[in-house]
């Protein structure tokens, strides 16, 4: 019941963002760009092609930019955002947590950015993922790390106020399902982002529709503490650092 409400939660706050998320993603537009490099150098078969928790289809639409031949097929739960992606592409409606829909067969090629961390239960379902692979098939994955938001966790502990950020997953514990012939490549990355203040950091994450939290909503004195206590920069702005990892499998 408890993982039913949170992916309520979720899915309710990326219909809300769906309009206007394409103006804030820059972070996920960055790493789909990088994904779209590591495509160019991988020989993948012929198969259909999808990505995982597509949104508005960024990514979906820079691997279409550079392969005009192929047709992404967009799988995501919000039915906002799938509304987003251009009119005639492939889009399927369907909540990940319950595996890949059954249409889904013969695929060379599966991509996910910035999506599994808000699955219940992403190490099993990643796994799933590729085993649904053709043979020599590619799996490509792009997620933010447990080492992501230092500069909020030291904020939080030195106010003594509750972290209510996402725990991002472990690296070490997606790779332990696979073994070293399957894992391909897997790589870390730091992207800062700046802000003028805490106010304005937050509502960037809002304006993707990636708050959800399981804690309690912050009060305006905490907010004004995190505030003053926050690391600045000379011009007395805010970073927010984010570890990315990018992981590459094949299936034998």
């Amino acid at each position: 019941m408890q993982n039913k409400i949170w992916n309520e939660t979720v899915k309710k706050n990326f219909n809300n963002a769906a309009a206007n998320y394409l103006g804030y993603s820059n972070i996920q537009r960055h790493f789909a760009e990088k994904i779209v490099s590591f495509l160019k150098e991988l020989n993948i078969q012929k198969g259909e092609w999808i990505d995982l928790g597509s949104g508005t289809g960024l990514l979906a639409d820079e691997i279409e930019k550079e392969f005009s031949t192929k047709k992404i097929t967009r799988i995501d739960f919000s039915k906002k955002m799938l509304l987003q992606n251009r009119e005639y592409s492939k889009k399927i409606l369907w909540d990940l947590n319950n595996g890949l829909p059954p249409k889904i067969r013969n695929c060379s090629l599966m991509t996910s950015n910035f999506c599994i961390h808000w699955l219940n239960n992403p190490q099993k379902i990643i796994r799933d993922w590729f085993n649904k692979l053709q043979s020599g098939g590619y799996l490509i994955i792009a997620y933010p790390t447990i080492n992501s938001f230092p500069e909020w966790k030291q904020t939080c502990k030195e106010t003594n106020i509750e972290y209510s950020g996402l725990t991002f997953p472990l690296s070490r514990e997606i790779l332990k399902n696979f073994t070293s012939e399957e894992i391909l490549f897997s790589n870390k990355y730091l992207y800062v982002e700046n802000f003028p203040d805490i106010y304005k950091l937050l509502r960037s994450i809002v304006n993707v529709g990636a708050q959800s939290t399981k804690c309690k909503r912050k009060k305006v004195f905490e907010l004004k503490k995190m505030q003053k206590y926050w690391p600045k920069r000379d011009t007395n702005s805010v970073n927010l650092t984010w570890e990315i990892n990018i992981q590459i499998f094949k299936k034998l």
